[in-house]
């Protein structure tokens, strides 16, 4: 676990401890494959840039808030939240705007801009 439940709270978290566990490792499982296991592969109490730490718990704190608030944690279930009205008979459904408006990848958008600004997002220039 990369943030603890009192330091999320601390970062302005809102879940309860109840649900707080789930929630926390499902977000590490969104964020850890973009920014490429980072913090899998090295450890984040011992890392001394401060600031991309910081980033890094605020995008988890951020994503788990948003997760919290539309009751979903995983692309699918949040993807399945966007659904606004069923009809059975004509066969229709009618899809809302959102949480889906606001996650790249099943990761929310501003959390995204917290990985960017640590630079977990950086990827340089291709070489041919």
């Amino acid at each position: 676990m990369l943030l603890d439940f009192a330091e999320y709270q601390d970062l302005g978290g809102t879940a309860t401890e109840d649900n707080y566990k789930k929630l926390e490792n499902d977000a590490e499982d969104l964020i850890n494959p973009i920014t490429n296991d980072y913090y899998v592969l090295n450890s984040i109490d011992t890392d001394e840039d401060k600031y991309r730490v910081r980033c890094f718990k605020k995008a988890l704190e951020l994503q788990i808030n948003f997760s919290n608030d539309i009751g979903a944690s995983t692309p699918y279930g949040m993807s399945d939240q966007d659904i606004k009205s069923v009809s059975v008979d004509g066969t229709s459904v009618t899809k809302g705007t959102t949480p889906i408006n606001f996650v790249t990848g099943g990761i929310y958008n501003l959390a995204l801009e917290y990985l960017y600004r640590g630079g977990f997002l950086y990827r340089g220039i291709p070489h041919a």
